[in-house]
Order: C-alpha cells, then sequence, then structure tokens
C-alpha cells in the first residue's frame, strides 16, 4: 500500500476520451442466436400497438400523467432500453428506447419512497449521463475519460462521486493516473454536472463508491493497491487509508478489494475481494472472498470477518446489497445465484436460484425487496427480504444488467415505446454505447 494519504491536485494529467477503446471488448450480442419466437411475438404487438397510439396522439405521446408512484428503472444492455416496473405490483410497465444503458448505476441513497430525488445516473463508458426520470431526457454528461466508473449520490443529492479507472482486468503494473471525482448533483443548482472536486490517485485502481448515512463519508476499494480508502466529502479529500488484508486463496495472489457496499445505518462495510491476481488473463485465478468491515468510526475501518469458499461461498462475489435492517447480506454471484450472509452470526446463510446469471441489484423505494436484473434470462427476479426468497419474475429488455429505484412514473412517449420494439428486435440503429460490465457479458459498445 501506497504512503501518500492525499494525492490531490489541480491539474490532473490528460487522460483518453471516451469511444471503442474504453468499451468492454469482451461484450456478447444477446441477438447472435437470432430472436426467440416469444420475444418476436411481443415485440411485433408491442409496434402494433405503439404505432396506433402515435398515429391518433397529437403530441406522440402515450398520456402517462407522471404521477409518482414506487417505481424501479431496469437497463438492458442488449437492447439499450429501460424497463419501467410497477414496484407494487411487480410488473412491466413499458420499455422506452434510451439510447445508452448502465450496468451500476447509483442506487443506494435518494431512492427510498420518501424522496423526491428524480436523477437517473448512469455509468458508462467514458463517464457518468444523468437523466430526468420524468422524461427520460439527457440532463448532464459528466466525462471522466476512464472506461469504468462507479457513482453514488450523497443522501441529501447534493453530490455525485465517481470512483474512475479501476477493475480486477487491468495490467498488474501501470504509471497512469486513475482518480475519484465529486460533482454537482443538486438540479437547482447552476453548476449541476459540473465537477467540483477531483482526487487523483496514482495507478491504484479506485473500482467502486459507497457511502455513510449521513453522507459525510466515503468508502473507495482501491484494486491494486490492496487498500480501503477512506474519503472526506466536503472537504473532499482522503482521511485515511486501511490495509485490505492478507489473501484467503490457497494458491496466493492478493486479496484485490474491488467492490463495496456500506450498511443503511453505517455499521457496516461489506467488500469483494477478487483472491488471486490483476489482468485479464490472472497468474493466479481469482477465487472471490466477501470481507465485513466495522465502519462505525469511519476514519478507523476494522475486519470483523471475512467469508471464503471453506464457508460455503459457492462462487466470486461481485458485489453485493446490505438489508435496510442490517439482518442480511446479499451478494451477486455470476453464475451461481444470490447468496445470503447473516449479518450477526456472520456466517453463509444461502444461495438463492433467480434463474440465471446477475451482477447488480437494486432495493425497491419501499427497501422490503431487492430487484434482480438477470442477463440471460431478460427477466428481473424479486427477492423478498423478510422471507429472503424469490418471490416473483418479471420480464425485462434484451440483457438487463443495472437497475435503479424511483418515485417518479415517466410520461408515456409512444415513439420511444416504438424504438424499444423494433430495439428489442436486434434493429436498434446509432452507436451501441458502451458500460463497463465487469464479467464481460454485455453488448453495448
Amino acid at each position: 500500500m501506497s504512503d501518500d494519504c492525499d494525492c490531490t491536485t489541480n491539474e490532473p494529467a490528460p487522460r483518453p476520451s471516451k469511444g471503442s477503446d474504453l468499451a468492454n471488448d469482451r461484450r456478447t450480442n444477446p441477438f447472435a442466436a437470432g430472436v426467440d419466437r416469444r420475444r418476436l411475438l411481443q415485440a411485433s404487438g408491442a409496434v402494433g400497438a405503439a404505432t396506433a397510439l402515435a398515429g391518433c396522439s397529437d403530441d406522440g405521446g402515450s398520456g402517462g400523467d407522471g404521477d409518482a408512484a414506487p417505481t424501479m428503472f431496469v437497463f438492458n444492455n442488449g437492447d439499450r432500453t429501460v424497463s419501467v416496473l410497477d414496484a407494487e405490483a411487480d410488473e412491466l410497465i413499458t420499455s422506452v428506447y434510451l439510447d445508452t444503458t448502465a450496468s451500476f448505476p447509483a442506487n443506494q441513497y435518494t431512492t427510498g419512497i420518501d424522496d423526491e430525488y428524480d436523477v437517473l445516473w448512469l455509468n458508462v463508458s467514458g463517464g457518468v449521463r444523468a437523466f430526468d426520470q420524468r422524461t427520460l431526457d439527457e440532463l448532464a454528461f459528466v466525462e471522466t475519460g476512464y472506461g469504468p466508473n462507479y457513482p453514488n449520490a450523497t443522501p441529501d443529492g447534493d453530490h455525485l462521486l465517481i470512483a474512475s479507472g479501476g477493475t480486477t482486468g487491468m495490467a498488474p503494473e501501470g504509471d497512469e493516473a486513475h482518480a475519484i471525482f465529486r460533482v454537482d448533483a443538486d438540479r437547482d443548482s447552476d453548476a449541476f454536472g459540473e465537477v467540483t472536486g477531483e482526487i487523483e490517485t496514482g495507478y491504484v485502481g479506485p473500482c467502486d463508491m459507497t457511502l455513510g448515512p449521513d453522507g459525510d463519508y466515503a468508502f473507495v476499494v482501491d484494486v491494486a493497491d490492496e487498500s480501503i480508502r477512506v474519503l472526506s466529502v466536503d472537504p473532499f479529500e482522503t482521511v485515511a487509508r486501511v490495509d485490505a488484508g492478507e489473501p484467503a486463496n490457497e494458491e496466493g495472489g492478493n486479496v484485490l478489494p474491488f467492490m463495496c457496499t456500506a450498511s443503511f445505518d453505517g455499521q457496516y462495510l461489506l467488500v469483494e475481494n477478487g483472491e488471486g491476481t490483476l489482468g485479464s488473463d490472472p497468474e493466479v485465478p481469482r477465487v472471490g472472498s466477501e470481507s465485513v468491515w466495522d465502519i462505525s468510526d469511519p476514519e478507523n475501518p476494522e475486519e470483523v470477518a471475512k467469508i471464503t469458499r471453506d464457508d460455503g461461498l459457492p462462487g466470486a462475489p461481485i458485489t453485493s446489497e446490505v438489508a435496510p435492517d442490517n439482518a442480511a447480506a446479499y451478494l451477486l454471484i455470476p453464475g451461481a445465484g444470490v447468496g445470503v450472509i447473516d449479518l450477526e452470526s456472520f456466517e453463509y446463510e444461502t444461495t438463492l436460484d433467480v434463474g440465471g446469471n446477475a451482477i447488480s441489484a437494486a432495493w425497491g423505494p419501499n427497501r422490503e425487496k431487492l430487484y434482480v436484473p438477470v442477463q440471460d434470462a431478460n427477466e428481473v427476479a424479486v427477492i423478498d427480504h423478510e422471507r429472503r426468497e424469490v418471490v416473483a419474475t418479471v420480464d425485462a429488455g434484451a440483457g438487463p444488467t443495472g437497475a435503479v429505484a424511483g418515485t417518479v412514473r415517466p410520461e408515456g412517449d409512444a415513439v420511444a415505446q416504438i424504438r424499444a420494439s423494433l430495439a428489442s428486435l436486434g434493429l436498434a440503429v446509432g452507436d451501441m454505447e458502451a458500460t463497463y460490465c465487469m464479467d464481460g457479458h454485455c453488448y453495448c459498445g
């Protein structure tokens, strides 16, 4: 771990611009084997209905009134649509063509049933895009110049923090500078969407961003530096760095902390570890582990538990969500399902079958259900936290990957719905903007 704590500069080094060189070159095309009959019939019917609606509507809209209601936004990497779900009935309302996508949108705070925040922050290759929840119009683009970007909004909605540049696939050694950004996220501010602070980290790979419930502290995992970084949000600076500990992988390698989630009450920090070596073809294969850190004293994180394969972990977790009551953590484990850790005993409890591959999830506005986009099933699995089981599945677009909650129901747009239906048939036009997906199963660049 580096001895340097605060690496802030006023003149950041030049970075590559966004583009195909930043896209995930392992992405796959969900339409390569053709379009299944069910999707063809669904899309054809939707095109007909939406076309008729557009033909008899003066404004081209579907007449949606935009009233506030518990809603989930699911971003479909395969066809660049966003599926809008009713988070009470757990039903698909509509899918709208967005012409961009997200794998890990900012989704922890400002999304509860009592929140009025109405901005969607989508991580794309090269930066983060902001969209209005009601109109789905783009509001801002924050260019970082890095392929991977992991954003999170402060609970008050005033700031967006972005960890940029880190991934377990990065080369073991490098001399480029990575960075952490603070952005004005207040829509009433004249500086909305502008960078208000930047910490240049060096080649340490800041690989995820999470915040405590008061919004005073943020936590970042530096994958190449084997450390947990603690930030003060205002002033925006690094206040502590803690070593990530010893690797649990029997074959050796490094801990490689790369994703993290703070609990809603600020008690724990869940950290996903690679447990191997860096690189797209790691010398020591990564097996994964999950660490639990006590962050009740934010500037002095302390590891209190580590769950490994010996404890029943069926695979390498890629990210996690912590239950609002702090009773359990849900681990997204590609190829296995959603793992559950009991946060009272720190024991691995069970693995929930969500019907396919999933790399992210988001709590609904009521914080009672966890919504899990299942990429290879074109569905969203709904987990009831109290029962700790899958209670519903909801249709989505092609390759659903990221999700975020809201209480604003988008206004209808028949033209956008037609484009969504055509996109679901593989007929989308325009550039396929990239989002960074950590397991390579994305078609978005």
